[in-house]
């Protein structure tokens, strides 16, 4: 009699978004490589998703190096620590925040945000992405009622609706951070009149100083329709978050599922070439879960 397979959830992003497509991959790649496995994708959000673990909801989920942090140690926005939370890595992807933007309003975020009558997009609030869009209007000094105030709007959906009310010219401006590249931005070079505009360098420098971000550019490279030349922007990174309470032997089959197949991972999404496992298991935003420790040893990778 055959051995019941053991379900597991994986929650990702929301459909459209590159981390959604990014997990179909991976979780096909690792249910194959493990017949005992039956890894289920659900659509999520980076902070909901980590109530969810923190929470015995969920056994992997997407999200991003800084806001882990945070929620591990009680920081905002989070009222408590989660201390149930564990990882299996971080630098699986890094993540830029576009800023595309329609025909209407400057290039510049932080001039653009106190005009009137102008409106803008961003993920849903379950997301990492939400909680950073309002981060920036904080530095910037305005907030979603001010913008409703001037005459604006603000629109929480996902990517590929946002990127559609764009195009629709229902909003001015998008916002959100995505892999490099991301199917829904590059849908944006169909339509006429979309662009894609640099952070403020004063943006940057605050998502760095204050809350751990990083800095790069989009290259010109990976939309060449939505920019005239490289494009300066803040970056976060991805991490596979776990409960510290989950099986051992699973994150451990997981985790060394996917250093050995790393070669084919670049295949599922290009972002994934960036992973470098020496370093992997370093810096972590949380602990390291046992059983990914193990297979970071035992594949040679941590001393």
């Amino acid at each position: 009699m055959a051995q019941a397979k053991r379900k597991l959830n994986w929650l990702g992003g929301n459909p459209g978004d590159g981390w959604y497509e990014m997990s179909e991959g991976l979780v096909a790649l690792i249910n194959e490589a493990n017949p005992g496995l039956n890894i289920q994708l659900v659509a999520g959000g980076g902070r909901s998703n980590l109530e969810s673990v923190q929470a015995g909801h969920a056994h992997v989920a997407m999200s991003i190096d800084v806001v882990t942090s945070a929620a591990r140690n009680g920081g905002e926005p989070f009222i408590s620590p989660m201390d149930r939370l564990n990882v299996l890595g971080t630098g699986w992807s890094p993540l830029p925040y576009n800023l595309l933007k329609g025909p209407n309003g400057p290039a510049d975020l932080s001039e653009a945000l106190h005009k009137d009558g102008l409106r803008f997009g961003a993920p849903p609030e379950d997301t990492t992405d939400e909680l950073v869009f309002r981060r920036v209007l904080g530095f910037c000094q305005t907030s979603y009622k001010d913008i409703v105030r001037r005459g604006g709007k603000i629109v929480l959906r996902g990517y590929d609706a946002l990127v559609d009310a764009l195009a629709q010219r229902e909003i001015d401006y998008v916002f959100g951070a995505t892999t490099l590249p991301a199917r829904s931005i590059a849908q944006a070079t169909a339509t006429k009149g979309l662009r894609l505009a640099p952070l403020p360098n004063k943006v940057i420098s605050h998502l760095a100083r204050e809350w751990g971000h990083g800095s790069g550019i989009i290259p010109q490279s990976a939309y060449p329709g939505l920019c005239d030349g490289d494009i300066p922007t803040s970056f976060v990174q991805t991490v596979l978050v776990v409960s510290s309470g989950a099986s051992v032997d699973d994150m451990q089959a997981i985790t060394r599922t996917l250093l050995e197949h790393r070669q084919k991972l670049p295949r599922i999404h290009p972002s994934l070439a960036a992973l470098n496992p020496r370093t992997a298991w370093r810096n972590v935003p949380a602990p390291m879960h046992p059983g990914a420790s193990r297979a970071f040893q035992e594949l040679g990778f941590m001393s």
